[in-house]
């Protein structure tokens, strides 16, 4: 059964930003430090950027979910960890052999759980390449997003994470919102029902506002790489709440690639412990 109407990318994100907004609105009502937070992110500059980032990898996400392969788009979406590891490298830090095994180890954990689920025969239609495209470039901006609230946290001048989170639903639902005004599409909202309603909210809490939060705390305390492992973790959990909860089975390599996750993520960790206490 459908649940949600055909909607293109714009709206759905525009939605889950706003439920996310709407959400967390009480918090910033009822406590102070949250008021100090977002007072302290309107601010500072780079807490625009960094809201536009995590707003831009929300809407690149959606699209490439709506014109690819599910499985195709999670496992490029998995690819933050190696984005990382460029984006030092550009920067002049060689990365350590321990946590280029690490991401190469999970991602194989991931293309074994989903490779029963992707196709590579036929013609490529040009929408999922397009769609993987854009997948790729939302990991990219993922990647970034963790990269550089942890350098600026390094330097003491990272904004307060729950301000970040804030101008991510403001200011990306806005932004979003503007330009469904200036460019109208059809877009589906007269289909919606309830039940397409609170799929809304479960994205808006459960997808939206709890991982930006999540990210941002993350992104601010963590290293940058192991902040990115955090997107291995997507195809994983989808795969066991689609067991418990809609009774799919699970593939006969989902125990095994699960494993090589853990074993990628946990090679990571250690490195970064094994740097922390050198």
């Amino acid at each position: 059964m459908r649940l949600l109407p055909p909607l293109s990318a714009l709206p759905v994100t525009a939605g889950r930003l706003l439920v996310a907004l709407v959400v967390v609105l009480p918090v910033l009502g009822l406590l102070r430090s949250s008021r100090r937070s977002f007072k302290s992110a309107l601010g500072c500059p780079v807490a625009y950027v960094l809201a536009l980032l995590l707003t831009g990898y929300y809407l690149l996400a959606t699209a490439a979910f709506q014109m690819a392969p599910v499985a195709e788009v999670a496992l490029l979406l998995s690819s933050p960890p190696f984005f990382v590891l460029i984006f030092r490298r550009v920067r002049g830090a060689i990365p350590d052999r321990a946590e280029i095994a690490g991401a190469v180890l999970a991602v194989a954990g991931i293309t074994l759980i989903l490779g029963s689920k992707m196709s590579f025969t036929g013609e490529l239609p040009v929408h999922h390449l397009t769609g993987k495209l854009l997948a790729i470039c939302a990991a990219g901006l993922a990647a970034f997003y963790a990269y550089m609230y942890r350098i600026l946290a390094e330097r003491g001048s990272a904004p307060e994470t729950m301000g970040v989170a804030f101008l991510t639903f403001g200011l990306g639902g806005f932004i979003l919102v503007l330009i469904l005004g200036l460019v109208p599409t059809p877009s589906g909202w007269g289909a919606l029902n309830g039940d397409a309603l609170l799929v809304f909210l479960g994205l808006g809490v459960l997808s939206t506002a709890i991982p930006t939060i999540g990210f941002a705390v993350a992104s601010r305390h963590l290293p940058a790489i192991v902040t990115a492992m955090i997107s291995l973790f997507i195809p994983l959990f989808a795969g066991i709440f689609a067991f418990l909860v809609l009774g799919e089975r699970l593939t006969p390599m989902f125990i095994p690639g699960g494993m090589l996750v853990l074993g990628g993520v946990a090679m990571i960790l250690r490195q970064d412990r094994d740097k922390a206490n050198d």
